[in-house]
C-alpha cells in the first residue's frame, strides 16, 4: 500500500469513529431530553395538584370561619360575649394593665395614621405648625361583640 492510501484509510477510519461518537452523543442527548420532558410534566402535575388543593382548602377555611357558623358553634358550646370583669389586659412586658393605663393605650390606638405622618413636621416645642395645642384624644369605644344584634 502506498502512503497516500494509508493516510486515506486512517482518515476514513477516524472520520467513521468520530461520526459514531457524535451519533451516540446525539442519541444520549435525545434520551436525556425525553427524560427531562417526562420529569417536567410530572412536576407540573404535582404543582397543579398542589394549587388545586390550596384552592379547595381556602374555600373550606372560608366556609368554616363564616360568622353564622361561628355563632352556631358558640351557642353549641355555651359561649357568649364577655361580661364586665372577664377581660384582663396584659401589657407587652406581661404585666396586667390597670384601668388608667388601658385608657392611655386606647388613646394611642385611636390616633390616626395622618397624625403619625405629620410627626415629622413638628417645631421645637413639639407642636405641628398650623394646629391648635394638643388636645386629649377621645377614647375609642369598646369593640362591639360579633354576637350582639
Amino acid at each position: 500500500m502506498s502512503a497516500m492510501s494509508r493516510e486515506w484509510a486512517f482518515s476514513m477510519a477516524f472520520s467513521l469513529f468520530l461520526m459514531l461518537v457524535f451519533g451516540m452523543g446525539l442519541v444520549w442527548l435525545n434520551i436525556e431530553r425525553v427524560d427531562m420532558a417526562y420529569e417536567i410534566t410530572r412536576l407540573q402535575g404535582e404543582i397543579d395538584q398542589a394549587t388545586a388543593l390550596a384552592a379547595k382548602l381556602e374555600v373550606e377555611r372560608d366556609t368554616l370561619i363564616t360568622p353564622g357558623r361561628l355563632r352556631e358553634l358558640a351557642v353549641q358550646f355555651g359561649l357568649g360575649p364577655a361580661k364586665s370583669g372577664q377581660i384582663r389586659w396584659i401589657g407587652e412586658n406581661g404585666e396586667a394593665l390597670g384601668e388608667s393605663r388601658r385608657t392611655q393605650d386606647v388613646q394611642v390606638q385611636a390616633a390616626t395614621p395622618e397624625a403619625h405622618k405629620a410627626g415629622s413636621g413638628k417645631d421645637k416645642a413639639g407642636r405641628t405648625p398650623g394646629k391648635a395645642p394638643a388636645q386629649a384624644a377621645k377614647p375609642a369605644a369598646e369593640p362591639q361583640d360579633a354576637y350582639e344584634n
